[in-house]
């Protein structure tokens, strides 16, 4: 009688196969390398789509408030307007003293469109007159008699029902740009004023952009060989910081102003200087937690050269125009860096002053734009060109 050998093969009581332990485990084991594999595509995915729409949002932020800085500073008057006798055109860029960014305040002309309809006055020293009633009689029968003139109201009583709440289209306003608490402002004022300062009020401003780290405004003047500031002892003169159309305003930091004269310059208008092109650059950054950031690790003095972080992971590289770290309140620039550590370059740059910061200070990075608006109606002072003087001084001696 014939005896069959035993493969080692299990069947079941149905006669199919089963698998074995080791085919079970080679199973298992391939399914979790898929799974593994899976979920760091679907994590590499994730990662790649959140920067990309990070980058999306800093660009669009980005644009949009260079675009209208372009838009305002491309239409800023550099001479006052025939026929104008109290409209004072000006230029002023300064620094604020709290936290030592730029601002700058000018006058700009407007074409139709509604913004300028919106600023309540045409600039043009007439009051309005086309307002058929005052808001008192707003339920006044449409047949009343006689038209009611009188002054422009404010713009806590602008209703938009009256042909009077939108002044003739063209004209001019005051424009200021600033950042108060890492948000871009822009205030926009009709008729034009002697007075820039009090445009510098977030209540009367609208609101641009979010989570602006930086502003800066550079000014090329007669004189202006680069935008970079040259080395000690450099005979280049690089893009002024501040300015002052008038050359005549004392207060700091105007009264340093490389073209300014005193006080008799303050009110004559002929010898403004306005500047050729202006330099904007913004630093924009993401809301946090989602922008790239780290925390001190330890404390630092504002004088060490190292600074010890948590992580440098997603920081750009050192030793380029945009390796500005900004710690607590001070732009920090960066040769290079290593895991877990910052070689510093420059304290307090940017405006700012080196300070000391305690462990755990937030630590951010931003994204870096820069734009340039030439500005058509320039004016220079060939009084104080070399050339011009050296002219002078020949005629004088004739």
């Amino acid at each position: 009688m014939l005896k069959l050998r035993s493969t080692g093969v299990k069947r079941t009581s149905n006669g199919h196969r089963a698998l074995t332990l080791v085919e079970v485990l080679v199973t298992i084991t391939i399914f979790v390398i898929l799974a593994w594999m899976m979920m760091v595509m679907v994590q590499e995915i994730t990662k790649g789509w959140t920067k990309a729409e990070r980058q999306r949002v800093l660009y669009e932020r980005a644009a949009g408030a260079l675009d209208r800085v372009a838009d305002d500073l491309s239409m800023a008057l550099c001479r006052e307007p025939t026929g104008t006798t109290d409209v004072r055109v000006r230029l002023l860029g300064d620094l604020d003293a709290q936290t030592g960014m730029q601002r700058v305040m000018f006058v700009r002309s407007f074409e139709a469109g509604p913004e300028r309809a919106l600023t309540f006055f045409a600039g043009d020293g007439r009051p309005n007159t086309l307002r058929f009633r005052p808001p008192e009689e707003e339920d006044a029968p449409r047949n009343a008699p006689t038209p009611v003139a009188y002054t422009p109201p404010d713009r806590d009583t602008f209703t938009g029902k009256f042909a009077g709440d939108y002044r003739a289209l063209g004209g001019m306003a005051q424009v200021a740009y600033f950042v108060e608490k890492q948000t871009l402002y822009r205030a926009i004022r009709a008729p034009v004023s002697d007075q820039f300062a009090d445009l510098l009020n977030t209540h009367a401003a609208t609101p641009l952009v979010g989570d602006v780290l930086y502003l800066a405004f550079d000014y090329w003047g007669q004189s202006t060989s680069q935008w970079e500031q040259p080395g000690k002892g450099s005979n280049v003169r690089g893009a002024e910081r501040i300015w002052d159309s008038t050359r005549g305003i004392a207060a700091a930091p105007l009264g340093q102003f490389f073209l300014h004269r005193g006080r008799e310059s303050l009110t004559d208008p002929e010898d403004d200087v306005f500047p050729m092109k202006i330099r904007v650059t913004i630093t924009v950054d993401s809301p946090l937690p989602r922008c790239t950031h780290t925390k001190l690790a330890e404390a630092s003095s504002s004088s060490d050269g190292m600074l010890f972080v948590n992580s440098t992971q997603g920081f750009p590289e050192g030793g380029t125009e945009n390796s500005y770290i900004l710690v607590g309140n001070e732009w920090i620039h960066y040769t290079s860096k290593t895991a877990d550590a910052f070689k510093a370059s420059r304290r307090g740059a940017r405006g700012s002053s080196a300070v000391d910061h305690p462990a755990d200070e937030l630590v951010r990075i931003g994204q870096t734009f820069r734009r340039v608006i030439f500005i058509p109606g320039f004016r220079v002072d060939w009084t104080s060109d070399e050339h011009w003087r050296e002219r002078r001084l020949q005629a004088g001696k004739k």
